[in-house]
């Protein structure tokens, strides 16, 4: 484990992540089909009938430029929502990371947790030295677990996101670092 990324001990964990499994269907089809969920991910779905999620979910699990996880309870193994890292350069050693979390599963203080986890996936896994966020500037709550896991904010796109309704928002770009440098 690399020293700036606190861990929760293992018996005290809440969630794992793993490989993707044909029993997540159930909860990454409602995430891909929930449209606030998704207006939160800066996506609009074309279609969300089942063969759509299952394309995207193929999509997702074999992308060899990233990394795409199930976060999942650690006590039933149920999958709660997703994990993933996308656009890895690999020369330079950064990508863009990105999480959902089932609705269910939100609310119990999940997000620390899973944000930790992910910076594991992107450090430890990937050899990544940096791993950036694009975020609605709104979305208030992903941005202070963003900020409390040490995510500096770095800039804003301006009516950069139009959302499935025609409304623009402002995302802000964060970054966290992986050099002896950052405390």
């Amino acid at each position: 484990m690399h020293p700036q990324l606190s861990e929760t001990p293992a018996k005290e964990r809440r969630i794992i992540l793993r490989q993707a499994e044909d029993d997540d269907f159930a909860s990454l089809a409602e995430i891909r089909r929930d449209p606030s969920t998704q207006s939160m991910l800066m996506t609009v779905a074309d279609t969300v009938d089942d063969e759509a999620v299952r394309s995207w979910i193929a999509r997702r699990c074999g992308d060899v430029d990233g990394a795409f996880r199930i976060i999942a309870d650690a006590a039933s193994d149920c999958s709660l929502g997703f994990v993933q890292i996308s656009q890895v350069h690999r020369r330079n050693r950064h990508g863009y990371g990105g999480l959902a979390l089932c609705p269910g599963a939100r609310g119990r203080g999940l997000g620390h947790e899973t944000v930790h986890l992910l910076l594991s996936l992107a450090f430890e896994e990937l050899g990544l030295d940096k791993l950036m966020l694009e975020v609605r500037e709104d979305n208030v709550v992903a941005l202070g677990i963003y900020r409390a896991a040490g995510f500096r904010h770095v800039g804003r796109l301006e009516k950069h996101f139009r959302d499935q309704d025609g409304q623009m928002y402002d995302v802000l770009l964060l970054e966290r670092l992986f050099t002896a440098q950052q405390s």
